[in-house]
């Protein structure tokens, strides 16, 4: 058996990359001085490139081809004068293959986790939304209902400049003030809302100051429930408002 006949299976091998690591160097080292060898092998790995990666194109060196597939078919092989148990060529596969399906299965959970946690903010940010939507429905519905109490206000001394309409709910505790036409303070003031129940003392209903048009609003102070108002009145009081009235009202309110 010439030189070059005694690689020539282990260079189906050695392109395959399941030759042993000994008889893998000492190919190496013959594939340096020997240049047919080294040609078979270029023809041998172009065999395998258009095998993998063509269905119906090009078709590989049939030389190439039929020395790749008689050595898949002799493998394993014993060689006279020395004994080797090769792996076989299928197993690097095997090993590929369950990698691959671990890296897969790891994406996998990975994109299932972050859809999970996308799903739970949205779910989230849903309920938060619903509880708005209820509290919404909830205010609008106390101001609306039949027991709700308009009161109209207007100027104590000077009717009719400065108005102002409170809508209040004794059974919910709700209560909105629109005012208008009412002058501007100066920084260290406020107006504060009051409302005057039938018995005690007045109680803070909200403290506003208007825009440059003299408009104002103040929505859901909190309140007690069930007070049954006799009047509402507003007071000029310090900036930071006050739990009783320290002026006159300059403005008053009743039902109707």
């Amino acid at each position: 058996m010439s030189t070059h006949e005694q690689f020539a299976d282990d260079l189906s091998l050695y392109a395959l990359g399941v030759l042993p690591d000994q008889e893998r160097l000492v190919l190496e080292q013959h594939l340096k001085d020997c240049s047919r060898c080294r040609q078979e092998l270029e023809e041998l790995r172009g065999g395998m490139g258009l095998l993998a990666f063509s269905i119906s194109g090009a078709k590989p060196p049939v030389r190439a081809r039929e020395r790749l597939m008689a050595a898949i078919a002799k493998e394993p092989k014993t060689r006279p004068g020395r004994a080797v148990h090769r792996t076989p060529w299928w197993r690097p596969l095997e090993w590929a293959i369950a990698a691959s399906a671990v890296v897969v299965v790891f994406m996998l959970a990975s994109q299932n986790g972050e859809l999970r946690r996308q799903l739970a903010s949205l779910q989230f940010n849903m309920a938060k939304q619903q509880v708005k939507l209820e509290q919404a429905e909830n205010f609008v519905a106390s101001l609306t209902s039949p027991e709700a109490e308009h009161f109209t206000l207007i100027a104590a001394k000077t009717p009719p400049q400065p108005q102002g309409k409170v809508i209040y709910s004794q059974q919910q505790g709700t209560l909105v003030l629109l005012a208008s036409n009412m002058p501007e303070l100066p920084p260290e003031k406020t107006y504060e809302l009051w409302l005057i129940p039938k018995s005690g003392a007045p109680i803070p209903a909200g403290l506003f100051k208007p825009d440059r048009h003299g408009s104002a609003v103040v929505a859901k102070p909190p309140l007690p429930t069930g007070t049954e108002a006799q009047t509402f009145a507003i007071t000029v009081e310090p900036a930071a408002g006050s739990p009783a009235p320290t002026s006159k009202p300059i403005m008053v309110g009743e039902p109707g």
